[in-house]
């Protein structure tokens, strides 16, 4: 009887051990973890590089389309006539036209009349300028869109002066007016040096295209003065004179 309850208590250990065993088998399998995707690359990216300035890279506004035109004005000191200014206008950095004025006063008149011989002293003939003006229409081209310029000028002068001469019979008093249209090729430079602040310099070669002149003497006036009279129909009238210009002016 002992063997055999012994046997039954071995028996009835082993059957609670399979039961244990097939408990633990049956429990579900732990479930992983997932594993986390790696982030998109732009996400990276946004995340190592420093937010950008909105000033900075804002899309441009577009109020209208503006043409790179600029409007000027320059005056200063010319040859042949001393006082000179201009109105001019610049497209796309390439082109100008302008419109410009000079003339010679009276009172810084007698150099020009020596160098031409119309100054001959009490003895001889004398010219006073009355009228030494020119309107000029003036176009330039900048072929690399920067200061350096060709371009010329094409205008109408004027020109007037008394020639007076004092004899043994009399003083003797007469006029010359010469009228001309002239072209000047010029080339020249014209900088910017400082906020609307513009700077120019440029040399050409007034030449006569046309003219017309008028001569009134008194009756019986000297050879010389007739003579003198002539000369300044041909040096104003014909003679290609120098233009040189040095400006100063401003732009916007």
């Amino acid at each position: 009887m002992i063997l055999a309850a012994l046997a039954l208590s071995l028996a009835a250990r082993a059957e609670d051990k399979r039961i244990d065993a097939m408990r633990v088998d049956d429990s579900p399998a732990p479930v992983a973890a997932p594993v986390a995707a790696p982030p998109p690359a732009d996400a990276v990216a946004s995340e190592e590089a420093p937010p950008r300035s909105p000033a900075l890279h804002a899309p441009e506004r577009s109020d209208g389309f503006r043409l790179p035109v600029h409007f000027g004005a320059m005056v200063g000191l010319s040859v042949p006539r001393p006082l000179d200014g201009e109105v001019y206008v610049r497209a796309f950095g390439f082109f100008q036209a302008g419109f410009s004025y000079s003339d010679f006063p009276a009172f810084v008149a007698d150099p020009l009349l020596a160098a031409a011989g119309l100054k001959n002293g009490a003895n001889g003939p004398n010219g006073r300028i009355d009228d030494f003006s020119a309107m000029e229409a003036d176009l330039r081209v900048y072929p690399f869109a920067g200061n350096l310029f060709v371009g010329s000028s094409f205008g109408r002068q004027s020109f007037k002066a008394t020639v007076t001469q004092s004899t043994t019979l009399g003083n003797y008093q007469g006029s010359v007016a010469v009228t001309s249209v002239f072209a000047t090729p010029r080339v020249g430079y014209q900088w910017t040096v400082g906020p609307g602040i513009v700077l120019g310099a440029d040399a050409g070669v007034q030449l006569v295209l046309s003219s017309s002149s008028q001569k009134s003497l008194p009756s019986g006036a000297p050879p010389e003065m007739q003579s003198q009279a002539d000369h300044v129909i041909e040096v104003f009238g014909s003679y290609p004179l120098p233009s040189v210009r040095l400006r100063l002016g401003w732009q916007y």
